[in-house]
């Protein structure tokens, strides 16, 4: 194996989105080349993790602020997926590249995450894990879990991750802004509460904040690449550029 097979799709809705994930993870088997996807959300949506409920949210307030309500194939809190970039690995583990377990599979791909964040001129960290009460939370981005990237002590990256048959699907959420809070508004009971909105920002931080300045398209452009690169480079594969499969 020498190739990381690399999409960089345009944004799509949620549904799509989940369902071009679910393909590959479904198309994936063990010595095929590992498959790196970029990607964003339009219109915006909520995705709730494959262990938590449809009705624990609150859909007609979603649908009423133009977003989109999908369950995610991995696990995990609820995200607010509006200003963020959007990575998804799928590959082999156990596997030579890998690593034989879950923790494996996620240390690796946090090198290249960090190393990522480095090329940017930043000092990222890996947090450490959360308490029981704030992993039994609604939302994602309200504590760092355990494999899970702060900077300055505040979380920047989400991830989690599917196992199934020898292969696995790991999603990240890279902020970009703070939009991401709007999450409160869609558990239901109205808009959220100001504390409760600025304990969240209080817990994150955003590449829009930390490079100081509105994070734009040519942004966008520059760190996708340095994605690639980052992704390319920790896995020791060289980067082929494929053509986006199509939604289901």
């Amino acid at each position: 194996m020498s190739e990381l097979r690399v999409i960089l799709d345009a944004p799509r809705g949620g549904a799509e989105n989940m369902a071009v994930d679910a393909g590959l993870l479904a198309a994936q088997r063990p010595g095929d080349a590992p498959v790196l996807r970029l990607y964003r959300w339009s219109p915006p949506a909520v995705s709730y993790g494959y262990h938590q409920q449809a009705g624990d949210f609150d859909a007609a307030r979603i649908a009423a602020l133009g977003y989109d309500l999908v369950r995610r194939p991995t696990g995990g809190r609820a995200i607010l997926h509006a200003q963020e970039m959007t990575y998804a690995v799928v590959g082999a583990s156990p596997s030579p590249l890998f690593g034989e377990t879950l923790h494996d599979t996620y240390a690796l791909l946090n090198r290249a995450l960090l190393r990522f964040l480095e090329a940017l001129g930043l000092a990222p960290d890996v947090a450490g894990g959360e308490s029981l009460a704030e992993a039994r939370g609604l939302v994602c981005f309200r504590s760092a879990g355990r494999h899970e990237i702060t900077v300055g002590g505040r979380k920047l990256v989400g991830s989690a991750q599917r196992r199934t048959e020898g292969v696995f699907l790991q999603h990240g959420s890279i902020l970009t802004g703070p939009a991401h809070a709007g999450l409160l508004d869609c558990l239901g009971g109205g808009a959220a509460d100001p504390e409760a909105r600025a304990e969240l920002l209080a817990a994150t931080t955003d590449l829009g904040a930390l490079l100081g300045r509105s994070f734009g398209e040519a942004d966008h452009d520059r760190c996708r690449d340095l994605l690639v690169e980052a992704f390319a480079q920790t896995l020791g594969l060289d980067p082929v550029i494929t053509t986006p499969p199509p939604g289901a």
